[in-house]
């Protein structure tokens, strides 16, 4: 993460001249550029990670009963299809369950509308 950091301050500050010719949607063009490819980099190393523990991000949150349920099911299911297909991959839930989850519901939101949110927030909390 810091050399990420290392890399984006000196393109922005070492060439002063060549940054003054460059348009602004350039700059934020190449900036996101080098975000993407440093978050790459990054998943590709932290899925070799050795122990997770130690190398990856704690999160913790809390789930209601019916959540917590579901989604002890869910792995369940997965860990079975995945057993049944003769799959080369030993499901871990912290390896690869929650991290799984988080991404696809973090993609599932990217494509959602504001409205969607908040109604899914609302019915949520009216139950």
């Amino acid at each position: 993460m810091s050399d990420e950091i290392d890399d984006r301050l000196s393109r922005r500050f070492d060439d002063d001249q060549d940054d003054e010719t460059e348009t602004t949607s350039e700059k934020s063009q190449n900036d996101m550029t080098s975000v993407q490819s440093g978050r790459e980099k990054k998943s590709q190393t932290s899925q070799k990670a050795q122990n997770i523990k130690k190398e990856w991000n704690v999160r913790s949150f809390y789930l209601d009963d019916d959540l917590d349920s579901d989604l002890t099911t869910a792995f369940k299911r997965l860990d079975l299809s995945l057993s049944e297909a003769d799959a080369q991959v030993n499901l871990k839930k912290t390896r690869h369950f929650y991290p799984l989850i988080v991404e696809l519901g973090l993609e599932r939101m990217e494509e959602m509308e504001v409205t969607e949110v908040t109604e899914r927030l609302e019915r949520k909390d009216s139950v």
